[in-house]
């Protein structure tokens, strides 16, 4: 296969613009999708495959590899206690306005999660999980198989899964129970310790929940 001007057609997908990028997968399907980048040629069962001249012939004149956070940027932990400071550095916005949950808000805790979509369940599951840790957008984008081409923006795409949580703030009358901060390029996620206790022992206490 050629090009028009006579020259071979060298073709990468996903893994191949990775090595070209020096990123990772995910960095570099968030990469990809932005203005400016080069579009795929075609779409198989493996998902977009390049022009790896294009690709390269970008990533030359990329100034930042995706995924290096700026030097000005405050660095994010990989775990914060529930005592750290970086919980009310959040980018939540009007979402934290409001009361703030307690150890004794269980009905508030089961009209929240009553509320929210069957994926928002879920993604609030795997925060609540493990609670302190930072989960990115991409990971959360992976697990749950959100953005299965990988020709969208992650943060888009689980910020649009966690739409319901709007509603559900408005149904338990408190902020959101999670924080997010964003980040070069995406997004993370967490829940604290005692909040993830609080949901727990709320959860279980009740009936199964209907998911919908």
């Amino acid at each position: 296969m050629t090009k028009p001007d006579g020259r071979p057609l060298r073709l990468a997908g996903i893994a191949e613009a990775a090595a070209i990028y020096q990123a990772d997968k995910s960095q570099t399907r968030r990469l990809l999708a932005r203005d400016g980048a080069p579009r795929p040629i075609d779409t198989i069962a493996v998902g977009p495959i390049y022009d790896r001249d294009a690709l390269e012939h970008h990533a030359s004149s990329w100034s930042r590899k995706p995924g290096r956070p700026k030097h000005d940027e405050e660095q994010l932990p990989v775990h914060l206690d529930d005592a750290d400071p970086m919980w009310d550095k959040h980018d939540g916005g009007s979402g934290h306005h409001g009361p703030d949950w307690q150890p004794t808000d269980h009905a508030q805790a089961a009209a929240y999660y009553q509320a929210l979509s069957k994926t928002a369940q879920e993604i609030f599951d795997h925060l609540r999980a493990t609670p302190g840790r930072l989960v990115s957008c991409d990971e959360i984008a992976e697990r749950f198989n959100l953005n299965p081409d990988g020709t969208k923006n992650n943060p888009n795409v689980v910020a649009g899964y966690m739409n319901t949580t709007g509603r559900a703030r408005k149904e338990a009358g408190r902020r959101f129970p999670f924080r997010w901060w964003e980040t070069s390029g995406g997004a993370h996620y967490a829940v604290k310790e005692c909040v993830a206790d609080l949901f727990g022992a709320a959860l279980k206490a009740k009936t199964p929940v209907r998911r919908g």
